[in-house]
């Protein structure tokens, strides 16, 4: 019996809330776990083939919860990852181009709290064609231009800067291009960020005083870490001093350094494709630098020729060139060191060879670089460079061969596109004065070599 008004109100509350809660419970078995977003959206189309499929659920989930539930068409292999109600499929492999994905999540799937999807959810999506992003003119005040790969390849210009760009890195899933160029006649150079078609041109790092140069995106593309160099006055005018390395969140809008020692110097920062691990050159250490951006965790390969490596589409490895000795000089020989191992192997055997410009295919089967010969005599009576050619290998060396035979020409600055079926570079002309670089493309078998553009330079692919 209740003693008065207010003891009746408070368990008419109670009792009502009671209710809800039971209402809400039976609900909610009647509707199921729900799928409240997912990326890419349904029929979405242009989207990029290194992108990640994430599906967010209305409630948790453990992590075997969808072992079983996922079936994509055309059939796709990777894995998944949680973080908190939000599932990541990986792709193993690079997306087709051109092509439409069915994804569903079959019914049966249950969440912690024993509650299952209760219906088969199925979108779609469809990719769009690799692109190449170049600087252009190379030769003078350059910006950015986006080209289609094929017989009818046109380019389209998609930044104005009236000083120039001077460099630029795209993001993974292709979305933004972050750039930088120069603001002033002081040379001060700022970071901008922009999509592939030119929109949403912002400024997102200032550097009075400075230049920022040199980005990387991490693997979520929530990130750049790139160079921050004071300039510095001296007889001959105003030139960059020594880099620090700094990090822009794009989440927060801030910067910050990388390192917590204001004073450490570090060189073209390059993010590991997967997972939170970058690469520097420490100019002081004369060293490659790998550190972990999460636990600070580092390791350093000794190095002189002032390359941070570049990574394996798994983030385990690392390829770099070392300068080595034979008996009739000195070479650039490739290393690879295993981060999960902590060896360092020669990728092939030292020879009178300068091998450089690695790049590593998107399944990490093959590798590109350059490889420059020298002859046996020269005019004087010593060694004769000729140009480095683009070179394929196994990663451990196997089958080496060459794409390229043009000894008068000089390739560099290679990728590999996002299906793994062409390479891009940069080829000069050795045999004329003032030579103007031109953007070329290669099948990786060598089935197929095509000129992109003249005057160009630093092609990068969008995806």
């Amino acid at each position: 019996m209740f003693r008065n008004p207010l003891d009746k109100a408070a368990a008419g509350f109670i009792g009502a809330l009671l209710l809800g809660i039971a209402i809400i419970l039976v609900r909610g078995d009647q509707v199921g776990v729900q799928i409240i977003r997912q990326a890419p959206a349904n029929q979405a189309s242009g989207v990029s083939t290194r992108s990640q499929l994430a599906f967010t659920f209305s409630e948790p989930m453990p992590a075997a919860a969808l072992q079983g539930h996922i079936e994509i068409t055309p059939a796709l292999s990777g894995t998944v990852r949680w973080n908190g109600s939000t599932a990541f499929f990986v792709p193993a492999q690079p997306l087709q181009s051109d092509t439409r994905y069915t994804v569903t999540i079959k019914a049966g799937a249950a969440s912690e709290r024993g509650r299952p999807v209760l219906r088969d959810v199925h979108w779609s999506f469809t990719t769009g064609h690799a692109r190449v992003v170049y600087l252009s003119p190379a030769t003078s005040i350059g910006n950015l231009y986006v080209s289609d790969v094929g017989p009818s390849a046109a380019a389209r210009r998609i930044t104005d800067e009236p000083r120039g760009v001077f460099d630029f890195a795209v993001s993974p899933d292709g979305r933004r291009i972050v750039y930088s160029a120069v603001r002033d006649d002081t040379g001060a150079r700022d970071l901008w960020a922009i999509h592939p078609d030119g929109s949403g041109r912002e400024r997102i790092v200032a550097c009075d005083g400075q230049v920022c140069q040199s980005p990387s995106f991490s693997a979520d593309g929530a990130r750049i870490a790139f160079e921050r160099r004071t300039l510095v006055k001296g007889t001959l005018g105003t030139t960059p001093g020594p880099a620090r390395l700094w990090i822009y969140d794009f989440t927060s809008g801030s910067a910050a350094p990388l390192l917590s020692d204001s004073q450490a110097l570090g060189n073209l920062p390059r993010w590991a494709p997967v997972g939170e691990k970058l690469s520097y050159y420490d100019p002081v250490a004369g060293a490659i630098t790998v550190i972990d951006t999460v636990t600070g965790d580092r390791a350093q390969m000794p190095s002189v020729l002032g390359d941070s490596g570049t990574w394996s589409p798994n983030g385990e490895q690392l390829i770099y060139p070392e300068l080595k000795a034979l008996d009739n000089g000195q070479f650039d020989q490739l290393l690879r060191a295993d981060l999960v191992t902590n060896v360092i192997t020669a990728v092939m055997p030292l020879s009178s060879t300068n091998d450089s410009s690695v790049n590593w295919s998107p399944l990490g089967t093959l590798i590109a670089f350059t490889r420059q010969h020298y002859s046996a005599v020269g005019a004087a009576g010593g060694v004769m460079p000729f140009g480095p050619q683009v070179w394929v290998a196994s990663p451990e060396g196997q089958s080496a061969h060459a794409l390229t035979d043009d000894l008068g020409y000089g390739y560099g600055g290679l990728a590999w596109s996002p299906d793994g079926q062409w390479i891009v570079a940069v080829r000069n002309n050795l045999q004329t004065t003032d030579p103007k670089p031109e953007v070329w493309l290669l099948r990786w078998d060598g089935s197929q070599v095509a000129k992109l553009a003249e005057d160009a330079t630093i092609p990068a692919w969008l995806p």
